[in-house]
Formats: structure tokens, C-alpha cells, sequence
């Protein structure tokens, strides 16, 4: 289990002298966040025995915090039966405090961190540091400057920047680089030091822990011939049976879609938690065995606590529509007259059924699937 090969570290300190202190045994819990609207966030409750920690200024904002994530940055064998892991560092800092009195009388830190390179980004006012890029060469750049790793979709949107003007505060490097997400309708968001700027549908199935290749027909707009060329898609299994064994679901995943716009759905899930923490915003997963819902969707948020055993949370999503298509909507269908059974019969059966005992009760497991439960 990666738990028991990687146990939750971090550190307070300063970075730039190099002087930190571990507080991992005064840490009641660490809820560890992520999402594609949002960078890294860490929330810790910390108890603190007679201010010691609140006087020496451990939580003062922007103060350094090293995390120790639970995302892979290498694999090194060490002989047939034994490998080492090394999991990536995230230079974070204090964002964001609250102090209240714990059941005792001492008092307990509601401490949030957050990824210091993007809190570097919202202080930094000189945007116009990269006076000849625009669209992702601009974002690229930036995410350089403060050491953060890039993944971006190719947009050429020019970057606007509004300069200090008498009480008109200049744009933040953060809010230009949003304000351009928004013009090209991307999401931009920071994963474990990582920046991502692109559309969901451009990162649908370029990050999973599965792959699988299949042909696909092409047609050139200029010649009108048709080609084949090999595709690569990248994905998480959430599915029954031996397939989805790797990230095995607590329950059933809940489900949603709704009559606005049918193509559109989104639901969220409980994985175990061994393989759950490794799941990250802008993985696609497959979802199967459910009707109506058996597709591919964006993971759009993690949630997990870094001290508990409990499943990690996911929440996902389809990529979102281009406002150009034009969607055929559900058909008004025929009309009928007032029945006088507003419920209808299909509502009404099983509990007339179940008054004169007629209502059969199936021996199957909870959860089985016509087609996929157990062979009798």
C-alpha cells in the first residue's frame, strides 16, 4: 500500500535558510484537496500545548511548508523482488488561518496551505514580464519563471493587462493567466507542481493508469480522402469485476443527468484507498456497468484524509459542450388526457403488489447488474 510505503511528512520552516521542523505528531488531521478550479491545498488541525507553536510563529502567513505528496517522481529497482519509490515534494505555504479552543484549554490551529508557487503568482504585479508571448507561451513561461512542470493546449488569445492606476490596483500574474484561461475557455489549475491550461475535452484520455489503442477513419478536409490513423486512449477502470480490481469502488458510483442538455453528466465515487490517492484532476476514468451512464468522464476533484484509512472521494464529469454544437433536445412526445392517477400506474404497482403480498423479492446481491452478478 502506498500509505505504508510513504507516511504522511511535512514540514514547517523557511526555505531559503533551510531551517525546518517536522509537527506531523501534534497534527489531529490533514485533509489533502484537489481540483480543477482550485490549486493544492492542504487543511490541517493542529493542537497546539500552550501557544508553543502560535508564539514562535510556525503559522504566520506565507510562512514555507514542504508536503510530501502522494504523487510518483520515481521508480528505482533495487534487486527482482524490490523497488524503490520516491513521491514528489510540493513547496507549499500558509494561506489561510483560524484558532479556536480545543475540548481542553488549549488551542487548535485550522491551518491551510496552498501551493507556493501560484501564491507567488497572485502577489507578483509585474505580468508584463513576458512582453512578446501570448496565449500558452505566455502560461508556459510563467509556470517556468516559478518553477512549476506545464501541461497546456495550444490557444493564441492575447493576454490583457490592466496597469496601476490611481486607487485601480495592476492585474496579478494569476489573474492574467485566468482571465486568458477564461477568453480560450480552458480550465487552468496546479496539481502537485504541475500547471494545466487546456479544455477538458483536450485532456480526455491523455493521463490514466490504462491505455488501450484502436483505428480510427479520418476524413482530410482538402482532399476529401479518408485515413486511418492509431489512437491512444488513457484511462482509470471503474468497473465490476477483475478490470476495475485496481481501484475498487466502496459502492456504487452516484450518478447525474439531467433533461437541460442530456449529453452532459457527472457523478463521484469512493475508491479504495491504497490506489485512491494517486488519482488526480484531469485523469479520465471509465465508468461501466451502470446503464445509461457507461462512458468516459474528466476527474474534476480528489479528496482525501492524509491520517485515516478511509476511501479517497472523486468527483468527475463529461468535457464540456462547444457552444456551436447544436444539441437535439428531448421530443415533446404525445399528448395524453388527465387520467386522474397523477402518479401513473408504473409508481402505483409495487405497492398495490405489495399489500396483496404478490411482489417478489429477489435473492441477488444488492448491487448486481443484470448480465453481470453471479452465474447461478
Amino acid at each position: 500500500m502506498l500509505g505504508q510505503a510513504d507516511p504522511f511528512k511535512i514540514y514547517f520552516g523557511d526555505l531559503a535558510t533551510k531551517v525546518s521542523e517536522d509537527i506531523s505528531k501534534s497534527i489531529l488531521s490533514a485533509r489533502v484537496s484537489y481540483s480543477t478550479k482550485m490549486v493544492t491545498e492542504i487543511t490541517l488541525e493542529i493542537f497546539d500545548s500552550g501557544f508553543k507553536f502560535g508564539a514562535n510563529n510556525y503559522f504566520n502567513i506565507g510562512r514555507d511548508v514542504l508536503f510530501v505528496t502522494k504523487s510518483i517522481r520515481s521508480v528505482t529497482p533495487l534487486n527482482d523482488m524490490t523497488i524503490s519509490v520516491g513521491f514528489r515534494a510540493l513547496k507549499m505555504e500558509v494561506a489561510d488561518i483560524t484558532v479556536s479552543q480545543s475540548q481542553g484549554v488549549n488551542p487548535i490551529w485550522q491551518v491551510k496551505c496552498r501551493t507556493k508557487a501560484i501564491q507567488q503568482m497572485k502577489r507578483d504585479k509585474k505580468s508584463g514580464s513576458f512582453p512578446n508571448t501570448n496565449g500558452t507561451e505566455f502560461v508556459k513561461q510563467a509556470a517556468r519563471k516559478y518553477g512549476l512542470d506545464f501541461v497546456g493546449e495550444v490557444t493564441t488569445k492575447s493576454k490583457n493587462i490592466t496597469k496601476a492606476s490611481g486607487t485601480q490596483q495592476a492585474d496579478s500574474l494569476w489573474s492574467v493567466i485566468q482571465n486568458l484561461a477564461s477568453q480560450a475557455q480552458f480550465e487552468c489549475f496546479e496539481v502537485d507542481g504541475v500547471l494545466y491550461f487546456a479544455s477538458m475535452k483536450w485532456l480526455m484520455h491523455k493521463w490514466g493508469s490504462h491505455s488501450m489503442t484502436f483505428d480510427k477513419k479520418i476524413k482530410d478536409t482538402t482532399t476529401g480522402r479518408t485515413k486511418t490513423t492509431k489512437v491512444l486512449h488513457r484511462f482509470v477502470p471503474l468497473v465490476p469485476g477483475s478490470t476495475g480490481q485496481d481501484f475498487e469502488t466502496m459502492s456504487i458510483p452516484e450518478m447525474h443527468k439531467g433533461d437541460n442538455d442530456p449529453l452532459e453528466a457527472n457523478g463521484s465515487a469512493n475508491i479504495a484507498r491504497a490506489s485512491g490517492v494517486v488519482l488526480r484532476p484531469g485523469m479520465t476514468v471509465f465508468v461501466g456497468g451502470i446503464p445509461t451512464f457507461v462512458g468516459y468522464y474528466l476527474i474534476t476533484a480528489v479528496d482525501y484524509e492524509e491520517l485515516s484509512p478511509d476511501p479517497v472521494s472523486i468527483t468527475f464529469a463529461t468535457p464540456e459542450r462547444d457552444p456551436k454544437v447544436k444539441i437535439t433536445g428531448l421530443q415533446v412526445g404525445a399528448m395524453y388526457p388527465q387520467t386522474g392517477d397523477p402518479a401513473g400506474p408504473d409508481v402505483l404497482m409495487p405497492y398495490l403488489l405489495g399489500r396483496s403480498g404478490k411482489l417478489v423479492t429477489e435473492t441477488g446481491p444488492p448491487w448486481s447488474i443484470p448480465g453481470l452478478g453471479p452465474k447461478s
